[in-house]
């Protein structure tokens, strides 16, 4: 199990890196593009709530928590494949529909201190929120957990774990409620296609390892071409 962490591990780090390039690069191009506001009286009733970026923050992390739970890690891989399958799509509503919508004023209390860091990092005047990859990564990770070493309670303690972070990107108005819908059908349809295109990127009864290396040759060539048209319309277009 030890070996098997630590290769998932180098796994996730490498595909996060990756994501970054790839996501920083798509959030750039659409900040210069038009934007439009979404925002519905839903949000306008939504109140602010600055502690929780607690659980907000708490996403970046959540990402890990499969290495300890899974015990089937084809079904790793698939929540890998799922996660592909979901920026993909997401990339292109990206560059299709940027929106952006008003952030709120801030008080001195320290949630409220970390905020100003979280939107800094973000994308001016607004890029890559519909639909919300933090919320859909949320829910892949849930998926993935489902099933494996925890009994009912800890199935239990992951989904409210979900449901926190969820919410949380409507209380610090980091989203608006479309995004975060949007966000979970986007976690949720990935999956569902995820489970199909899985059987015919690998052999599911082999070794796990050499099921994602299989994936991995597989995909390179279409992650290849997808992200070469992408860049070229990021940098040339």
């Amino acid at each position: 199990m030890k070996r098997e962490r630590k290769f998932y591990l180098k796994i996730i780090l490498g595909v996060y890196f990756i994501w970054l390039i790839f996501f920083g690069a798509v959030g750039r191009y659409a900040s210069i593009l038009p934007t439009q506001d979404f925002t519905s009286y839903m949000d306008r009733q939504i109140p602010f709530i600055p502690e929780f970026v607690w659980p907000y923050v708490l996403c970046y992390v959540f990402p890990f928590l499969p290495l300890f739970i899974v015990k089937d890690w084809h079904r790793f891989n698939r929540g890998l494949l799922s996660i592909i399958l979901a920026n993909f799509s997401a990339f292109i509503v990206y560059l299709s529909i940027p929106i952006s919508f008003p952030r709120p004023e801030l008080a001195q209390s320290l949630p409220e201190r970390l905020l100003p860091f979280i939107y800094g990092i973000d994308f001016h005047p607004g890029a890559n929120k519909l639909p919300s990859l933090h919320v859909t990564f949320t829910w892949i990770v849930y998926l993935v957990c489902r099933g494996q070493r925890l009994n009912r309670f800890g199935e239990a303690i992951i989904f409210l774990l979900a449901v926190v972070i969820t919410l949380s990107a409507l209380f610090v108005k980091q989203h608006i409620v479309l995004d975060v819908v949007a966000g979970i059908f986007w976690a949720f349809s990935a999956w569902i296609l995820a489970g199909y295109l899985y059987r015919f990127l690998t052999n599911p009864y082999i070794d796990a390892r050499a099921g994602l290396k299989q994936m991995t040759k597989n995909l390179v060539p279409i992650v290849i071409i997808f992200g070469a048209v992408l860049l070229t319309v990021v940098f040339f277009q």
